[in-house]
Parts: C-alpha cells; sequence; structure tokens
C-alpha cells in the first residue's frame, strides 16, 4: 500500500477549504475530473464559468427569466407604464434583452453565493438539493466566499454602469439581511424576498425601456403590486423544501400553519391574485380567462397531489403563472 503524503493533503486542505476525509466531499462523491477541485490556481480559475451555470442553474428558469419577463414585457407596454407617449419600440426592447437577462443572472449569483455557502445551508442542501455544487463536490464554501468577495464589487460596478446602482444596492442590502442575518430562517423569510422583488423587477423594467425614460405611477405600482403576489403565494417553493427545513429549524409558511392549510391558502391568494391583476388591467374577457385558469390549475394541483416531485410540478407552473401575469401590462392593448 502506497504510503499517504500528508503535506500534499495539507496543501489541497488549505486550496479547497475542506480536508480530503472532510463529510462534504466524500470520497465516493468527488467528481473526478472537476475544474474546481484541481489544486491549481490556473485550473480553478477555468473552472469558474462551469462554477457560475453550477450555482445558477436551478434558478435560471425560475427565477431569472421571470424577473427578465417582468421588464422585458413591461417595456413592450410601453406608455402603460412610461411617462413619455410612445415608450420604446419593440426593435429597442429586444436589443436590450440580453443586458436584462445578464443583470438578473449576475445578482441572482451573488444571491446564491451568499446562500449556499454556510455550514447549515450546506447540510440542509444535502437533503433538498444535493446536486448543487457544495454538496456534491464541485466546490467548497471557501470558493464560494472567495467569488462572493470578487462579484460584489464587479456587481456594484455594473449596476453604476447600467443606470441601476440603487436597484442593486437595494438587493444587496436584502442579501446580507437574508443570509448572513439569518433572515430567511425566520418570518421574514418572505418579505425579505418580495422586497428583493422590487430591485429585480425594477432593474428589469428600468433597463427594458431604457434607462432614459421614467417609469411612471402604474408602473410603479404594478411593480409594488407583483410584490404582494410574492409575498402572499411565493411559498409555495417552500412546499418541496419542508424536510429541509425542519432540520435548519426553518420558520417556513408550511411549517408553521401546517401543510394542509398552506396549500388552501396558496391556493386561494393565487386564484385572487389572478383575478386582481387581470381586472387592474381592464383586460377583455379572452385575456382574462388565461391567468385564471392557469391560477385555479395551481390550486387544484397543490391540493390534490401531495408529494415533492408534484409539489416541484406545482412550484413551477407558479414561476410560469407569474410570467402571465408579466404579461398582462402588453394583452391590454389587444
Amino acid at each position: 500500500m502506497r504510503p499517504v503524503d500528508k503535506s500534499s493533503q495539507d496543501v489541497e486542505s488549505q486550496w479547497t477549504g475542506v480536508s480530503p476525509s472532510s463529510p462534504l466531499l466524500p470520497k465516493s462523491q468527488q467528481p473526478q475530473n472537476s475544474p474546481v477541485l484541481n489544486s491549481t490556481p490556473l485550473s480553478w480559475i477555468k473552472g469558474v464559468p462551469f462554477l457560475i451555470w453550477q450555482f445558477t442553474e436551478n434558478d435560471f428558469p425560475t427565477f431569472i427569466l421571470p424577473n427578465s419577463a417582468f421588464g422585458i414585457f413591461g417595456a413592450l407596454a410601453g406608455p402603460r407604464l412610461f411617462s413619455d407617449e410612445t415608450g420604446p419600440s419593440v426593435s429597442e426592447v429586444l436589443w436590450r434583452v440580453p443586458i436584462v437577462i445578464i443583470y438578473n443572472w449576475y445578482m441572482t449569483f451573488i444571491f446564491d453565493l451568499a446562500n449556499q455557502r454556510g455550514a447549515d445551508s450546506v447540510e440542509e442542501d444535502r437533503i433538498n438539493k444535493p446536486w448543487r455544487p457544495i454538496p456534491s463536490g464541485y466546490a467548497t464554501m471557501e470558493h464560494a466566499r472567495l467569488l462572493l468577495l470578487s462579484s460584489i464589487p464587479l456587481a456594484m460596478a455594473m449596476n453604476w454602469y447600467l443606470g441601476v446602482f440603487s436597484e442593486g444596492l437595494w438587493i444587496l442590502v436584502l442579501v446580507w439581511m437574508y443570509n448572513d442575518l439569518r433572515g430567511g430562517d425566520h418570518m421574514l423569510r418572505d418579505p425579505l424576498i418580495a422586497a428583493g422583488s422590487l430591485g429585480f423587477n425594477g432593474g428589469s423594467l428600468r433597463l427594458a425601456g431604457g434607462v432614459g425614460r421614467t417609469v411612471n405611477d402604474e408602473g410603479h405600482l404594478w411593480t409594488v403590486m407583483i410584490a404582494a403576489v410574492i409575498l402572499t403565494t411565493g411559498y409555495i417553493q417552500d412546499l418541496k423544501d419542508q424536510a429541509g427545513d425542519r432540520l435548519r429549524e426553518r420558520k417556513s409558511v408550511p411549517i408553521l400553519i401546517g401543510d394542509g392549510l398552506c396549500r388552501v391558502v396558496i391556493g386561494a391568494f393565487v386564484l385572487s391574485w389572478s383575478f386582481a391583476c387581470a381586472y387592474f388591467w381592464r383586460l377583455k374577457l379572452w385575456a382574462f380567462v388565461v391567468p385564471v385558469l392557469l391560477g385555479a390549475g395551481i390550486g387544484m394541483n397543490g391540493l390534490l397531489r401531495r408529494n415533492k416531485e408534484a409539489d416541484y410540478a406545482t412550484w413551477r407552473t407558479w414561476c410560469f403563472w407569474l410570467i402571465v401575469l408579466f404579461m398582462l401590462p402588453t394583452l391590454s392593448w389587444f
């Protein structure tokens, strides 16, 4: 048997942030070709783009794209949400789509780094989301800390350049409150998430419409209204995560009021907001029906199908329902 080189283990431990025998990286689960677990700094840098995707992959279809859609469809509504008489043209909005997505992507990346790097988060992710970079062994808590340190100033500089510095700063403050001050483990969790949507959606709307344009009162009211929608229905995502939340002693709504009552409350709010948002934009009957039927389907699915796989599907359908709501200002023209 080949003797163990303890000095090489120490070097690896200093670089990766965990020892080779750490429970964070079981030997049987370590990916042999991971660009991040290589002990050379150059290989680690080459693996950063891969890590960015790994940290945000789960949030791309359920958070980054919906937040981007709010700004894009809001800008397409033109003077419904902006002070000038015409608003941005379709070609102008389409030209800005990539930067809207990028803004939501790098701000979500900062949240994910802060959210996934703690020891409690890693243990929770072993149960709820074992494919994430740290519990799966593709990265360590130290990697996440270093990425977070470098990402925040870069994001602030980018936000200043794009003209959404105040929205970005608002998000960073809430990220700090949610993760480092543990607001996400208490009853502040859902209010913080809803407040964060003001920064993500408000920034998306400003970028999609053009920084030189001013969002009107109706646009600001719509942004706040969507934040209220997220506050009162967003804990639908907690239905699938109850096992990990109990381990962490997180006071999520399903745990506080019970799984059954939580499903009833979500269904009632989703259906109510479907009517309220459609009425707010004075939609014609054909457009009125779409969010209402989708909202009713979410409520029924949550009540009748109660397992983790079904809760994942219900949550993703809720994300699609949000995008439908975001389309309502544009549909109000027809």
